[in-house]
């Protein structure tokens, strides 16, 4: 590692599923110098290497991409992490375990992207990903008691905590400024 563990920056970006985690870590990046490690991405080329299957398949793919994801994590100098974190509450095969989130550095922050139960669910059904999602075999009612579920837990909390409305477009340069000054103020 060429960045020693201290300097090491990291945002750990978080909320519901379509809550714009993938959209604002992305345009946080420039801002921020740190590039983005998205788990959906991962998951994504590991769809494209080994092919689209049925639900146990996807949540096979989906615990090896959890892997990968922290080794890229691990191994870089700082990076803006996105991810569907495991919440206290959740069946333990679902969601990216958050255990070794604390030990990466003592520069963390927790980005937490807010918006409506409906607008996230709305947002999630339009989207288009991977086929090996398997999107497309859950109905509204399915997603929308999944991500109502998720909700009503407790949100991931390593490091210090910014929030961000994501129901509308958001100032990211304000934001940039908020995550720099949560990094300066928490240790």
């Amino acid at each position: 590692m060429g960045t020693p563990l201290l300097n090491r920056r990291f945002v750990i970006v978080s909320g519901l599923p379509g809550s714009g985690k993938s959209t604002i870590a992305r345009r946080l990046s420039p801002l921020l110098a740190l590039p983005v490690i998205d788990k959906d991405d991962i998951l994504d080329r590991l769809f494209n290497v080994r092919g689209v299957g049925d639900t146990a398949w996807r949540r096979s793919l989906s615990r090896e991409s959890d892997v990968l994801f922290r080794s890229e994590a691990e191994g870089s100098r700082g990076a803006i992490l996105v991810s569907f974190w495991h919440q206290p509450g959740m069946p333990l095969d679902s969601g990216t375990p958050t255990d070794w989130l604390s030990r990466l550095s003592p520069l963390l922050v927790t980005l937490h992207c807010e918006c409506p139960l409906l607008t996230a669910v709305a947002r999630f059904t339009q989207r288009r990903r991977h086929p090996g999602h398997l999107d497309e075999l859950k109905s509204y009612d399915e997603t929308l008691r999944g991500i109502k579920e998720v909700a009503e837990l407790k949100p991931v909390q390593v490091g210090a905590r910014v929030y961000c409305d994501t129901s509308f477009d958001s100032d990211v340069v304000a934001l940039a400024k908020s995550i720099s000054e949560a990094f300066r103020c928490h240790p």
